[in-house]
């Protein structure tokens, strides 16, 4: 079931790399800032090779509509995003 959802994972973010919008400048930060900047995730999981992957969601609603947003990132084994991705209907996803 891991290897499962780490092939799902990984094909989440190579189609989504070129449209990363305002996460894209996580690239190469530091787990910690991560964390401090968004704290504990909302799911966490470790791959058999060492790699990360956080999610963050965030859903809101007023009385006229709802969004939702869903934040993920893989992190490296040498505790770097490697990858960042966004998606969700949310204006303030980021």
């Amino acid at each position: 079931m891991k290897k499962f959802l780490a092939v799902c994972f990984s094909l989440v973010f190579v189609a989504s790399c070129a449209s990363n919008g305002s996460v894209s400048h996580w690239h190469g930060e530091p787990l910690g800032a991560i964390i401090e900047k968004y704290g504990t995730p909302d799911s966490f999981l470790k791959m058999d090779d060492g790699n990360k992957v956080l999610e963050y969601n965030k859903a809101y609603s007023s009385h006229l509509a709802g969004n939702f947003c869903s934040l993920i990132f893989m992190v490296d084994r040498s505790n770097k995003i490697s990858a960042a991705t966004k998606q969700g209907d949310g204006h303030n996803c980021h």
